[in-house]
Parts: C-alpha cells; sequence; structure tokens
C-alpha cells in the first residue's frame, strides 16, 4: 500500500495530473485555486521540459505519432501566416509541444501510466459528482459557492462537483469541468481507454453509471453504440446491465419533471424544427455553414472567426461546421489525422475502427479545440499506445513462428 502511495506522488504523476488541470475545461483556476491558464501552460511546459532533457535523458516518441504531431505543427504555422498572422495557431504549436514532451514522459514510464492517471481522475469526478448530484436532488447538498465561467454564465461549487446548470430541483454533474456536456464527452473517452487498453470492469461500471448524472443527450447517443459496438459478441451477457441502467434512466428521470424531460423529453421529435427536441446544435451549424462557404479551402482562421461572432453576435461554437468555418477542408483533414491513422490500424484489431467512429461522433457536438491541451493531449495519447499495441503484437507473431 505504502508503495502505491509513493510511486502515486511521483513527480512525473504530479505532472500528469497537472497537465489534466491546468486550463479550459477545468475550472480550477476560474475558482482561483490555480494561477490564469496561461501562466499554467508555460509552468507545465518548463517542468515537462526539464524531465524530458535531464541528465543524459532522450527525447523518443513513435515516428508515425512524431510525423502527424510535424504535420500539424507544419501546416499551423502556415495558418499563422495565410491568417495574417493569427497567433491562435502558435497556440496550437505550443500545445503540440507540450502533448510531444508528455507522450515522452509516457515512453520513459511504465506502459499505460498517463491512462490510468487520467480515468482514475475522470471517474473520481463522475463517481463524486454523481453521488453530489443524487444530494442536490434529495435537498441535502446546497452550491459553497459560486464563480463565473469562460462564457460568463454562473458556475456553482457544492464540494464534490460543479455545474453550471442548477436551479431548484434540476441539477447536472459537471465534475470539474465547464459543463456536463463536457464531463460527458471527457467520460467517454476514459471509456474508450479503458476498453482499448485496461479493460477494467469496475471502471467501466462506474463510467456507464455516474456518467448519466451529466444528463448528456450526446452521451446517451454514444454509450448505445459502445454496447452495441464492444459487446455485439456478448449481448445475453449485458442483457443484465442494459435492463439496469434503464431502470437507473427512469429512476433518476421520477425525481421531476424538469429531470425527465432532459432525460427522455430531448429524444421527442419537434415538428416543426424537424429536429429532435433536444437538439441544439442545428441552429449554430446553420450559422458556420455560411461561414464556411464563405473560405471552404482554409477556412475564416480562428481570431477572425471570433470577430464575425461578436459582429453578428453570435455563438458559432459547439457543432460539427465549426472547425469547417474556422480552418476549412485542410483544416478539419488535419485535425482529423490521428484518428484517421486509429482507423487504419482497424485492419489488426476491429476495435480500433469502433473507436473512431465513437469518438467522431462525440466531436460533431463537441468540436476539436486544438487551443486546449486536454485535445491534443488525450488524442494523441490515445492513437499512440494503439499504434505500440499493434507493434508488440507483430512481433509477438514474429517470434511465434517456428
Amino acid at each position: 500500500m505504502l508503495n502505491k502511495l509513493s510511486s502515486f506522488f511521483r513527480f512525473r504523476y504530479l505532472l500528469y495530473f497537472f497537465s489534466l488541470i491546468a486550463g479550459w475545461p477545468c475550472v480550477f483556476y476560474l475558482m482561483g485555486w490555480l494561477p490564469h491558464y496561461t501562466i499554467n501552460y508555460v509552468i507545465l511546459f518548463i517542468l515537462t521540459f526539464g524531465y524530458v532533457f535531464w541528465g543524459k535523458n532522450t527525447f523518443i516518441i513513435p515516428k508515425p505519432i512524431a510525423i502527424l504531431i510535424g504535420l500539424q505543427c507544419m501546416v499551423w504555422c502556415i495558418y499563422f501566416i495565410i491568417h495574417g498572422f493569427d497567433t491562435s495557431y502558435l497556440t496550437r504549436v505550443f500545445m503540440l509541444c507540450v502533448t510531444s514532451l508528455i507522450l515522452a514522459i509516457q515512453l520513459k514510464s511504465p506502459r499505460l501510466e498517463f491512462i490510468k492517471a487520467y480515468n482514475f481522475w475522470i471517474t473520481f469526478q463522475v463517481v463524486a459528482g454523481a453521488i453530489g448530484f443524487v444530494l442536490v436532488l434529495g435537498g441535502i447538498l446546497r452550491p459553497f459557492f459560486e464563480f463565473q465561467e469562460m462564457d460568463m454564465r454562473t458556475g456553482y461549487f457544492f464540494g464534490l462537483f460543479t455545474s453550471n446548470a442548477y436551479s431548484d430541483g434540476f441539477i447536472r454533474n459537471a465534475g470539474f469541468f465547464d459543463e456536463p456536456g463536457a464531463l460527458a464527452f471527457w467520460g467517454m473517452i476514459a471509456l474508450l481507454m479503458n476498453k482499448l487498453y485496461v479493460d477494467n470492469h469496475k471502471i467501466e461500471l462506474a463510467l456507464i453509471f455516474g456518467l448519466i448524472s451529466t444528463l448528456s443527450m450526446a452521451y446517451f447517443i454514444q454509450i448505445v453504440l459502445y454496447l452495441w459496438l464492444f459487446y455485439k459478441g456478448k449481448r445475453l451477457k449485458i442483457v443484465f446491465p442494459v435492463l439496469l441502467f434503464i431502470a437507473t434512466l427512469k429512476g433518476v428521470a421520477s425525481f421531476n419533471d424538469r429531470i425527465d424531460q432532459a432525460i427522455f423529453g430531448r429524444f421527442e421529435y419537434n415538428e416543426k424544427k424537424g429536429t429532435l427536441a433536444g437538439d441544439n446544435r442545428s441552429d449554430l451549424m446553420d450559422v458556420c455553414w455560411d461561414i464556411f462557404k464563405t473560405a471552404p479551402i482554409i477556412g475564416q482562421g480562428g481570431q477572425h472567426l471570433i470577430e464575425i461572432s461578436k459582429e453578428k453576435q453570435l455563438f458559432v461554437g459547439a457543432n460539427a461546421y465549426m472547425t469547417l468555418a474556422c480552418d476549412g477542408i485542410i483544416g478539419q483533414l488535419i485535425i482529423w489525422s490521428p484518428f484517421f491513422f486509429l482507423y487504419s490500424l482497424r485492419k489488426y484489431s476491429r476495435k480500433y475502427g469502433w473507436a473512431f467512429w465513437i469518438l467522431i461522433i462525440g466531436f460533431l457536438q463537441r468540436p476539436y479545440d486544438c487551443n486546449q491541451l486536454l485535445f491534443p493531449l488525450v488524442s494523441f495519447t490515445l492513437i499512440m499506445h494503439a499504434y505500440l499495441n499493434v507493434q508488440s503484437s507483430k512481433q509477438n507473431i514474429k517470434y511465434a513462428r517456428p
């Protein structure tokens, strides 16, 4: 036990944890618990750089991963010039540099350390938040204090979790992210990482049931696809868990009409709009599609898209066409290039192809944001370990031949 505790507090674990909480979408800096995220990222870069190159250490990451990161860096440098020295593209390059350093640290350490640390942190937020969710609905727990989210909405700190979706009789679990949908998104990725590399059934069940507390429509869609794909050959074994999941949904929905509407009402068909009632992305997609058509190849650029948003007084984020409006077709392909690489590995194991489709569905409602460290860090970690698993399997087959 003491050995486990001492290993957990090793410096690289602190670096891993710091990388997960340093900036948005984690709200620690918004609550005043950490300095501004720009300071945190500079500190993180210095610490990771020092750790990687301390002494006689060398910087090594697998060649395909290095090529993909290098390709993205090169394209964003070109975009920086094309879009009038738009510094948001330099931010992307910086995030990729930090990502590369943390990938190198992972390779200097026992396999899967970062993934296990990431899954532990997400699972803690999901479980603690789910407990808090029930306590709030039961009238036992109330906010300790309020804070301002990055989008100027009010955030509420409940001790066990935070939320920006709270009113009398209604609450959604956001963990320590900026909104419930973010916890659902990163929780789904934790679920995939666990399934692909660790296969811890306790973690899997905790995430599947705990993420119900986010009341995320996207999560409910993704979890159906997850169970269908990963358990297609074991469907009799998951009948009871599925029935329990549905019963849990019904139990949560029974708290009040607003919760019921948030879970089941959002899947009702809206005849006026021609969409599901819970669809809050279509209008945003229409706006971004119109912007995309003005510069379909390279987009309008990060800073210019913000200026357009202010001019039109319209929010242009959180929809499937945001990346196309910002970076165009070329930028979209470059951003998704790591996931195309993951999809190419499906010939070695179908699970990588399944993970690809679940990830893409997630990105349709929460676009890949290169300016948030968590996106490139977790994405390249996921594909790096997929690649290493494939290489390891090839070696085992090679040595097994007579």
